[in-house]
């Protein structure tokens, strides 16, 4: 087996072409349609709110109680999904995980179309929470394994790009037709995603894990543009040595971690895990926040507040529209501009405009000057479109690379759940917030979490763009960054 210099001097030596870029992108876009699936799952609590919420010429009405379990359910429930995936993906691989993840999100949808109770209501996103939930862990570090560095960062910022294209599918979808109906077409995306995921390659590495590695050589040149197995041997070799270094080579990690619940909690003690894991939720809690997370499933609410009572329904398409354009756009300049950068300033303007906003507020209701519409829904788009350019993106993109090999698994899936707990807490109590607060206090409040953010991001955030994802793993691992 060659040594580090050796291979890193192949490697250096090693070039593909626009074939292994094409080849990447259809495989995340692939995997991608489990994203749009949880798009889609995040927004039909608004539509269906809007629809059934004190309205009683429905079918049903929904209480604001009811309202407010419904519209943060998902999340309770989709750390669950994440936690089994962790552990399953390990065994049965990413592949089998992704397909298997949209099967409860089918039956979820068909309990939503059937739906006549809110106890109906809550059991469909029960189910569509544990599918995202359990397709979280394995897409994340699926993307990680399968991309070269450099399209490392684009390629994980697709996952942010394909929730907003799944909200924005679903508002254009909550133009034209009820909730009931909108619950049935969406019903297709989970089934397209099974036909796509089927013909994409497993993770070569959790191959080499498993010492398949003729079939890992396969994937990776379906990978890198459908080559010859001697173009890909110097990465091979790479991720070959990459496995020895992470201890789970030629099968190792399943009678090592496996054997037991208790082996698997035991890999957070490492520091190469618990840091990673420590900035991860952090980054999460400060992005839902200044990028308004929190009040999406009550938005109706909010913009009749702030006076856009009006076109409510066009107004949820332009801010999802927002969101996908910067989505995009982060994409196209994150390889440029690092994700550090990108991260401290999308975060320094959007906490800027919840300070401007929340003070707008206080002074159209101290009569200051009257309340102009415009001016409410110009800071509501650019809140959605500055954070979905930067800091509502990056802790996808920064999940996929910052964990181990051995425990990218269950530590990606652990982010991802903890993630969801945080998001379900933020959402379930952001009412009673706003109630003691009301609505300007509140958004200065989340100004200030902002301004934590950037302080803490500043002094303890990591460049990853263009690094190994052992050079990742060395940053976590020395005394400096305990």
């Amino acid at each position: 087996m060659p040594d580090v210099k050796e291979i890193q001097a192949q490697d250096s030596e090693r070039r593909y072409g626009p074939k292994a870029t094409l080849a990447q992108c259809l495989a995340t876009i692939a995997q991608s349609f489990l994203f749009i699936g949880l798009g889609m799952n995040l927004s039909i609590s608004a539509i269906v709110i809007r629809d059934l919420y004190g309205n009683p010429n429905s079918e049903f009405s929904i209480t604001i109680t009811e309202a407010s379990w419904y519209g943060s359910f998902l999340f309770i429930i989709h750390p669950v999904g994440c936690l089994l995936s962790g552990i399953l993906q390990n065994k049965f691989g990413k592949k089998r995980c992704m397909i298997l993840a949209n099967v409860p999100s089918i039956f979820g949808w068909a309990l939503l179309y059937c739906a006549h109770s809110s106890v109906l209501l809550c059991a469909s996103t029960l189910l569509m929470g544990f599918s995202t939930g359990f397709g979280a862990g394995s897409t994340s570090s699926y993307v990680g394994e399968i991309s070269e560095p450099r399209l490392r960062g684009s390629l994980g910022s697709l996952a942010s790009t394909a929730m907003r294209v799944g909200t924005l599918l679903m508002y254009i979808l909550g133009l034209f037709f009820d909730w009931r109906t909108v619950a049935l077409y969406s019903a297709f995306c989970p089934i397209i995603c099974i036909c796509f995921v089927i013909f994409i390659p497993e993770s070569p590495i959790w191959l080499i894990a498993k010492g398949r590695n003729d079939k890992a050589k396969k994937a990776m040149c379906w990978l890198r543009g459908w080559v010859e197995p001697e173009k890909i041997n110097p990465e091979f070799l790479e991720l070959v040595h990459y496995n020895e270094v992470s201890g789970t080579q030629g099968g190792k990690i399943d009678i090592d971690l496996n054997k037991k619940f208790l082996s698997n909690l035991a890999q957070f003690k490492s520091p190469a895990v618990y840091r990673p894991l420590r900035l991860m939720l952090i980054i999460f809690f400060v992005s839902f926040v200044v990028s308004i997370f929190p009040t999406r499933p009550f938005i109706t609410k909010i913009m009749k507040e702030v006076g856009l009572s009006d076109n409510q329904n066009e107004s949820l398409v332009l801010l999802t529209g927002l969101t996908s354009i910067g989505c995009i756009i982060a994409t196209a300049i994150v390889h440029r501009t690092g994700k550090r950068l990108l991260t401290l300033l999308t975060l320094s303007i959007n906490t800027l405009l919840l300070l401007s906003f929340g003070t707008y507020i206080i002074s159209v209701k101290a009569e200051y000057f009257s309340s102009s519409p415009l001016i409410s829904l110009t800071f509501l788009c650019s809140i959605y479109f500055v954070g979905s350019c930067g800091i509502s993106c990056i802790p996808w993109m920064i999940l996929i690379e910052v964990f181990p090999n051995k425990s990218r698994g269950i530590a990606t899936s652990a982010s991802s759940g903890l993630a969801y707990i945080i998001l379900f807490t933020l959402t379930k109590s952001y009412l009673l917030v706003e109630m003691y607060l009301s609505l300007e206090y509140t958004m200065i409040l989340f100004g200030c979490v902002g301004v934590f953010g950037m302080i803490y991001f500043y002094f303890y955030f990591p460049e990853t763009e263009n690094k190994t994802l052992l050079e990742i793993e060395e940053f976590f691992v020395s005394t400096k960054n305990g």
